[in-house]
């Protein structure tokens, strides 16, 4: 059988596909709640329908100036640590970590939860209340990914940044920590809503609800061109729709912003596959393996070496994948196929084994 792969990317512990593309820097100067309305009406959008991420109500001003009330002649970074801290102190505040909640930064500090985009925005908003100018900061890390409902979900990560002469400090969860500038990517207030509506969009695919979904999808792609991620959540939508020349044209557009991004040609390949053009499928799928660790780009591949008869090279994306993921069960279900077309059934059943005892323990990690 041929495995059928849709990635979408989240940002916050969460960005749906990829990393990359183009975003503004940190001189772009859409930074702070007025600069972000002027670009805002510049934009062919309309703006009561754009999320800013970061705005602080009174409550939030006043619960973040008595938290820092001591330490108004400490340097910003010992203020940022001390509200980072204060986050989490037991019958207090205690924020929670939910990875499907993308929340602003009002709205998660009224539920005390959310994911990483969550925690990040209420963070941003409450420093930058006590005059600190934070940021949002995209951190080049190997994502997460997860199989939901027959989507590949890349999970990527944001954080909180502070900018000192000679590095960016970045605040996160649980950790703060300095590193060089070369290492992250900041990002403006424009491009974040335009991850707000990645994330929205993305969660609205997982749920069927793909109108909600194309609707924020499109306006992050307003926002942020240069994203990749929104273009690629946006493609799925299009392609679950079977729209096919959208879904064409918005994986073409994540692209032209990033052309390594593997969810894009992951999901090109299949628009590629419906539209009978197997030999285009065959190269994006290929150019969608270089260097990727996603491990269910390479089953797929895999599955496809298998169709082919070339079992050894299916092996070699299956050892890759069980190489990065070695607790993946998907992983080893897919070298269970290849063993038992291969005649070996007795190896067959040994990984269809070791898939059924991850997933038991992946169930007991969830209780």
């Amino acid at each position: 059988m041929r495995s059928t792969v849709r990635c979408i990317a989240l940002a916050a512990c969460l960005v749906i596909g990829a990393t990359g593309g183009s975003a503004s820097g940190l001189d772009s100067g859409v930074f702070g709640y007025d600069e972000w309305q002027r670009a805002l009406a510049e934009l062919p959008v309309d703006s009561n329908q754009v999320v800013y991420p970061f705005s602080a109500t009174p409550e939030m001003v006043e619960w973040a100036s008595v938290k820092l009330a001591p330490y108004v002649t400490s340097s910003p970074e010992v203020r940022l640590q001390t509200l980072q801290k204060a986050f989490f102190e037991a019958d207090e505040f205690e924020f929670e970590y939910d990875q499907a909640r993308t929340l602003t930064a009002e709205e998660a500090f009224a539920a005390r939860n959310g994911n990483c985009m969550s925690f990040t925005s209420l963070f941003i908003a409450l420093s930058r209340s006590v005059g600190i100018p934070t940021f949002l900061v995209s951190v080049k890390r190997q994502p997460d990914v997860e199989m939901d409902q027959g989507l590949v979900v890349v999970n990527r990560h944001v954080v909180a940044g502070y900018r000192a002469p000679t590095r960016i400090y970045t605040y996160d969860f649980y950790v703060a920590s300095s590193t060089p500038v070369a290492g992250l990517r900041v990002i403006d207030d424009l491009t974040a809503s335009a991850i707000y509506h990645t994330n929205i969009g993305g969660l609205a695919i997982r749920q069927g609800d793909l109108p909600t979904a194309i609707h924020n999808l499109q306006i992050a792609t307003v926002l942020a061109p240069g994203w990749a991620p929104g273009w690629v959540n946006l493609g799925v939508a299009f392609s679950r729709l079977g729209e096919q020349e959208a879904a064409f044209d918005a994986l073409q557009m994540a692209l032209e912003a990033e052309p390594s991004n593997s969810s894009a040609l992951i999901n090109l390949s299949k628009v590629y596959r419906d539209q009978g053009r197997k030999d285009e499928a065959d190269i994006a799928m290929r150019a969608a393996a270089e260097g990727t660790r996603n491990p269910f780009t390479l089953i797929t591949l895999a599955d496809a070496e298998i169709l082919r008869g070339d079992f050894e090279e299916a092996r070699r994306y299956l050892r890759r994948a069980r190489w990065w993921y070695a607790k993946e069960p998907y992983v080893y279900d897919a070298m269970a196929r290849l063993a038992q077309i291969e005649g070996d059934s007795e190896k067959a059943q040994k990984y269809r084994d070791k898939a059924a005892e991850l997933r038991r323990e992946e169930a007991q990690e969830s209780d």
